[in-house]
């Protein structure tokens, strides 16, 4: 017998041993099969869970389907075989399938079933927080509700197969020990039972829940070993600007199922319909739930179904007062408008009379006859107005039934609704589109009335300067034969044109900034510069000590913490020293790599060498302090000549993260961007966030590629590639408090804990 097949032969014995199966004596239960009804809904989406169950794998019938895993479900269901035909060896017709059923257990190592086994022992104890798990995929467990039947659909050409022969290895030891074995599933093609919400709810839900967060939910109906069910609920939500956050929801009872519903329906109604009004900001509590807060007067209003009828009444009765503010406000405008209408009308007038009389004179100042009556008419250089002021009543803007809503909602008492809520929010936009029209038509007049002072104004210049010249014929002759005379109507001003400001957004902007950077970096800067960034990075508490410091006298306090900075990095080079060994410095410098060794960058082949943090530092074991703190000023005086070459190019925000407050007037490393800060020190308790507005041509430098290779072979792809960071001098910026932020990130540990960090959020302007 060839050695290969004996290998082969042992191992299955192995397996066989390891999950419990007999094959010349096939226990009673993997062989008998009731047959069962079972119908594929055709709407429904194969691969994914909406049901997580605890299931007796007593329960669970087992088929085998000659297909794969992706093939159509009708097609699976259809050519599907109970496994006892894929256990007989001993009826000719089935010998097919029992050697393919040793094929998959051929290609089922024993580690594989393992690792179910100790997922599963987890799983007895605890549900998922996100109720996913890692081999989430490999269970293909089916329900038919026809039949109230739970079966397992096997693909024969799969190559994982575990999860069945972990299933046979339990079903044989329950069978033994006459006890009840339960294992947490993802049910396929089971829909949601409506206990607690029916199908077009959670629809809803999933809707309104993506208006609010800009992420779809998933919604598990999720069942414990006691069968109890529970609604889960997980998403991602933004808790500022980009940052997200996990959220989890878990409903108990259909009561708070209920409630949920109604709170979030309520939201969305008053989101959608009432945007300018409302808008809802979405929180993470202290458990890592969804909260919806809403800022008013300054003040953040945590809403909960609980608080959601006494928000309503606040706000029925705050748009009340509102809408009669309003009504007032609209009665002065209308005041206003009516005195404007009749002043424009009186100078409508008046401009009108000058202008007819400057047309007379126009008209004869074309003859020699009309031009000697003119001179002799018995105009007076005041001139009445040819029809006398007369003051015409115009009807003030309508307002109809504008007390209908107050008087309807103060007739009784009552608790409002959202309907209330909409009509009066409604009737308030109603009432200041009105008012915002008479402020236009105010606007409009005043600028009228502005107009028409000018015209008369240049009108009575015109008219009195041809008296003047009426004094004598002969001057009047020569005035009246000038080619150019003074313009009526004035000219308009020149509208100043507002500036559009460049702004900076990481995620569309940072592939193109970065090359730009990066290619500004490697023109301007030198090797010693570019060596000097990169120093910073791993020195950067030793370089805030040296660069605050005014003079070469250094503290007891600061030696002490230098000198820690240099142990810890002697202690690294203790742990890298084999490493270090093959680079051969001694020899080779910084160039350890021939040009043959090709490496990768963002997809694009380089043969450029990394910069070495050792190297640079000078870090051996023999390091003294004194030649360090030598080396790191030499290093703060290149990066100070190279922030007279690098600055920004325009505004952009900044962040740096820290578990304390930090003093941000010296040397900092800051990030672009703000999800990478954070993700930094997301184990921290707290995290103090510190975004930092840089103006136009602040100094900067950016930590880009130039900075981590050398590009002796000047192959090196030009970006941001390998860092988000940039390095920052603030000692002669004046930083000013714009504006404090507190929010929550709920961050998942493993597939069972997680944890709420609190991040507190400042803000400043440099100038």
């Amino acid at each position: 017998m060839p050695r290969n097949i004996a290998e082969d032969k042992e191992k299955l014995k192995e397996k066989l041993e390891y999950i419990g199966l007999n094959l010349e004596r096939i226990p009673t239960f993997l062989k008998e099969f009731t047959p069962f009804s079972f119908r594929p809904l055709k709407s429904y989406d194969d691969m994914s869970y909406k049901v997580y169950k605890y299931v007796n794998v007593a329960d669970i019938e087992i088929l085998l389907t000659p297909t794969d895993r992706l093939t159509n479900l009708n097609e699976k269901y259809k050519l599907a075989l109970p496994i006892g035909r894929y256990l007989d060896s001993k009826t000719e017709e089935n010998l097919e399938y029992f050697t393919t059923f040793l094929g998959m257990l051929n290609n089922t190592e024993i580690e594989q079933i393992k690792e179910i086994e100790q997922e599963q022992e987890k799983l007895k104890d605890q549900i998922p927080y996100e109720v996913k798990y890692t081999n989430n995929y490999i269970w293909q467990i089916y329900y038919s509700d026809i039949s109230d039947k739970y079966f397992m659909l096997v693909p024969t050409n799969e190559y994982n197969n575990s999860a069945l022969f972990y299933l046979i290895k339990k079903k044989i030891q329950a069978k033994k020990s006459r006890k009840k074995e339960l294992i947490y599933i993802p049910i396929s093609h089971e829909e949601y039972s409506g206990n607690f919400l029916v199908k077009s709810q959670i629809a809803d839900l999933e809707n309104y829940l993506w208006y609010f967060t800009k992420d779809w939910p998933s919604i598990f109906e999720v069942y414990n070993s006691k069968n109890k069910m529970q609604l889960k609920i997980v998403g991602k939500t933004k808790v500022y600007e980009k940052i997200q956050s996990t959220y989890v929801i878990t409903l108990s009872s259909k009561e708070e199922a209920t409630d949920l519903y109604k709170l979030i329906k309520a939201l969305f109604i008053l989101a959608t319909g009432l945007p300018e009004d409302y808008s809802f900001k979405t929180k993470i509590n202290d458990e890592g739930e969804l909260n919806f807060a809403y800022i008013a007067n300054n003040k953040e209003i945590v809403i909960q179904y609980s608080n959601l009828l006494e928000f309503i009444q606040n706000e029925v009765e705050q748009k009340k007062l509102l809408v009669g503010l309003e009504d007032k406000k609209i009665k002065e405008e209308q005041e206003k408008v009516q005195t404007l209408k009749e002043i424009v009308e009186k100078q409508t007038e008046d401009y009108l009379a000058k202008q007819r009389q400057i047309a007379t004179f126009l008209e004869c100042k074309k003859t020699f006859f009309g031009k000697v009556k003119y001179y002799f008419s018995n105009r007076k250089k005041e001139l009445q107005n040819i029809n006398k002021y007369r003051a015409k009543k115009h009807e003030k803007v309508e307002t109809q039934n504008k007390e209908e809503i107050i008087n309807r909602l103060d007739s009784v008492t009552k608790q409002y609704t959202i309907e209330d809520l909409i009509e009066i929010c409604t009737k308030l936009d109603g009432r200041r589109k009105v008012l915002k029209n008479l402020k236009l038509d105010n606007s409009a007049l005043e600028l009228k009335k502005v107009n028409l002072e000018r015209k008369i104004k240049n009108a009575n210049i015109y008219l009195n300067e041809i008296e003047m010249h009426k004094k004598s014929i002969f001057e009047f002759w020569k005035f009246t034969n000038k080619d150019e005379l003074p313009s009526l109507n004035e000219g308009e001003e020149e509208q100043s044109k507002e500036k559009i400001e460049k702004t900076f957004d990481y995620e569309i902007d940072i592939e193109d900034f970065g090359k730009d950077v990066d290619e500004l970096q490697r023109r301007k800067l030198s090797k010693n510069e570019t060596d000097a960034i990169f120093a910073v990075k791993y020195s950067i508490n030793s370089c805030q000590i040296l660069n605050s410091t005014k003079s070469n006298e250094l503290t007891e306090n600061q030696k002490n913490l230098l000198e820690q900075e240099l142990n810890k990095l002697k202690k690294d080079y203790e742990k890298d020293i084999e490493y270090i060994k093959t680079k051969d410095f001694d020899i080779f410098g910084s160039m350890s790599d021939d040009k043959t060794k090709i490496k990768i960058i963002n997809n694009q082949k380089h043969r450029e060498t990394e910069k070495d943090k050792y190297n640079i530092l000078a870090i051996t074991q023999n390091t003294e302090l004194s030649m360090y703190i030598d080396n790191l000023r030499n290093y703060l005086n290149l990066i100070n000549e190279a922030f007279c070459k690098i600055s920004s190019p325009y505004e952009m925000p900044i962040y740096i993260a820290s578990e304390k407050e930090i003093e941000l007037n010296n040397l900092n490393i800051f990030h672009l961007d703000q999800i990478k800060a954070v993700e930094e020190i997301k184990n921290a308790d707290e995290i103090y966030l510190y975004k930092i507005n840089l103006k136009e041509n602040m100094p900067i430098l950016y930590y880009s590629n130039i900075v981590f290779y050398d590009n002796f072979n000047q192959t090196l792809p030009l970006g941001m590639n390998l860092s988000d960071e940039v390095l920052v001098s603030l000692s002669k910026h004046k930083l000013k408090a714009k504006d404090e932020e507190t929010f929550k990130i709920n961050y998942l540990l493993d597939d069972y804990t997680n944890k709420v960090v609190t991040v507190k959020c400042r803000i400043w302007d440099v100038s």
